[in-house]
């Protein structure tokens, strides 16, 4: 819970970029290049905003930002299959 309460408004800037990616998405069923695009910019924002996070409280290193990579592009390549993109 503590850690919740530290960190209150990165996890709010989380929820946003997931919230509104996934709104954006929804938007725009049927044209599934734009539907592709909007993924990959929400793993994008969610890499950027990941690096300024850990930025912040002095927790970046290379070992994070290839995790990082990494997680984003499963979650790219995970979500544009089960969106059937």
């Amino acid at each position: 819970m503590k850690n919740i309460q530290k960190h209150f408004w990165h996890y709010i800037v989380y929820a946003i970029i997931f919230l509104g990616g996934l709104y954006l998405i929804l938007s725009s069923q049927g044209n599934s290049i734009l539907e592709a695009r909007f993924i990959i910019f929400i793993g994008f924002l969610y890499f950027i905003w990941a690096m300024v996070h850990h930025y912040v409280h002095h927790q970046l290193n290379s070992r994070i930002i290839n995790e990082y990579i990494l997680i984003v592009i499963l979650g790219v390549v995970l979500s544009l299959f089960l969106f059937g993109i």
